[in-house]
């Protein structure tokens, strides 16, 4: 390539880019975004970092994650709004992304880390979650920080030091799951080194990265009480009632989302474990010892980290995006060197990477296009015909939605967009709950919801909600 061209990699991060911000340009209804955003809005105005509340009428008190993954949210909330959290978490996740493309590349050259880099990229598990307020972005960066060290090399004490502190980062974002990408390059490294000195170090400086947490819970009776027992222990026995419970959750995850990344894990699987086909490891690759062990490295660590996915009796598919950087880079290690090779000549090089440019204007004019759309087919009540009908509806006003199920998505849209107090009820009868259900004077019914209240007036339908309002 000549100098004055952009590199590949700068066209992986366009690409990247592109499908992290298609879901900026659509009505997306990500109720746990939603749900996230509410509860930093409410930290930044409450002036609060501990007490995370949601709406009157669901988590007045909010246990299910600990509060130090929302501290970046409420303060660039307090310091530039609300949108600001959309590309504050297209950053983490793009940091994310350029670690991945670092260990690849620094284990088997430039093409491996863009493969990897785009592996990354395109699983919409990954993509659809990267530029909203969720907690894995955050997470991510943080927990594959902690493991890149390890990555790499045997780490010298400052890079162990490095380790404990950014572990302990991610353990505060999401608890055990911020530990785990460290805790299986630990493992990786010391089989693959054959160190017994690595894997007690690992131990030791994992154990060390949790205290923090810990101290915090153990010296707040609240937050052990509904983060302890009704969120972890209650997640590691089974009893919650959300989440799924056979034990190969986390191993389907990534057969179903980990695509077009999938079939190249062949690639980097057979690179780990045994005498690789010249194909895999052409005449010519620099340190082809240095490139196994990394695979073996990765491939281990991985495995390690699936598995303990499998130990909670209840899980959550998105909880296994802890191990994708991880896969995206063993993909990247595995068929690096090949690629190094096909593209060896300048011409080659060349042509491959204005193929990447071609690629990310295609996704980035799709995205502004709106091709994220299709991703996100069900719609809240607020994004159809009855939005317009509740436009003098103002902030804070109590607002009815009624149905036979839970409506948490629907619940999560109206206190985002509008702010509203939305109230949950399964029928609309002559007598309402006392407070915020009394006071309101629009209701939105869904099909099959029971009507039996006098005064309700229907002004608007749109699929199968009503809307129905009170003078």
């Amino acid at each position: 390539m000549r100098a004055s061209e952009p590199a590949p990699t700068a066209w992986a991060v366009l690409i990247f880019l592109g499908l992290a911000t298609s879901t900026w340009w659509t009505h997306t209804d990500l109720g746990d975004s939603q749900l996230y955003q509410v509860l930093s809005r409410h930290l930044a105005e409450d002036g609060s970092w501990l007490a995370l509340r949601y709406v009157p009428d669901v988590h007045p008190r909010f246990f299910e994650h600990l509060p130090f993954g929302f501290w970046p949210f409420a303060l660039v909330i307090r310091l530039f709004g609300e949108r600001a959290l959309f590309p504050l978490c297209t950053a983490f996740s793009l940091g994310t992304l350029l670690l991945t493309g670092t260990v690849a590349r620094r284990a088997a050259g430039t093409w491996a880390g863009v493969t990897a880099m785009l592996v990354l990229s395109f699983p919409d598990g990954f993509f659809t979650r990267a530029g909203q307020p969720f907690l894995e972005p955050l997470l991510l960066l943080l927990a594959t920080a902690s493991a890149v060290p390890l990555l790499l090399g045997v780490p010298r004490p400052r890079d162990w030091l490095l380790c404990g502190v950014l572990a302990a980062l991610a353990c505060g974002v999401k608890g055990p799951f911020g530990v785990l990408p460290f805790a299986g390059a630990a493992v990786g490294r010391a089989l693959a080194e054959r160190s017994f000195r690595v894997l007690v170090t690992g131990t030791l400086v994992g154990l060390a990265a949790t205290v923090p947490t810990v101290l915090f819970l153990v010296t707040h009776p609240d937050w052990w009480e509904g983060y302890v027992r009704h969120q972890v222990l209650a997640s590691a026995s089974g009893a919650r009632t959300d989440g799924q419970l056979s034990w190969y959750i986390p191993f389907r995850t990534v057969l179903s989302r980990f695509w077009p990344g999938l079939p190249l894990l062949v690639a980097g699987g057979v690179l780990a474990l045994g005498r690789p086909p010249r194909a895999l490891l052409p005449e010519g690759t620099r340190d082809e010892a240095g490139v196994r062990r990394t695979a073996r490295v990765l491939l281990i660590a991985s495995l390690f980290v699936l598995s303990a996915l499998c130990i909670p009796g209840r899980k959550v598919w998105n909880h296994s995006l802890v191990a994708f950087p991880l896969l995206a880079m063993l993909v990247g290690v595995g068929v690096g060197p090949w690629l190094e090779a096909r593209l060896a000549s300048p011409g080659k090089a060349r042509e491959a990477t204005r193929g990447l440019a071609v690629l990310a204007g295609v996704v980035l004019v799709a995205s502004l296009a709106g091709a994220g759309r299709p991703l996100f087919p069900r719609r809240c009540p607020l994004a159809g015909a009855l939005g317009p009908e509740t436009a003098d509806v103002p902030p804070g006003a109590p607002v009815l939605v009624v149905s036979t199920g839970h409506e948490w998505t629907t619940v999560a849209a109206f206190a985002v967009e509008r702010r509203w107090s939305p109230w949950r009820l399964t029928g609309l009868g002559t007598e309402l709950p006392a407070g915020g259900p009394a006071e309101a004077r629009v209701a939105f019914v869904a099909e099959g919801a029971p009507v039996s209240g006098p005064g309700w007036r229907e002004v608007g339908r749109d699929g199968r909600w009503r809307l129905l309002r009170k003078p």
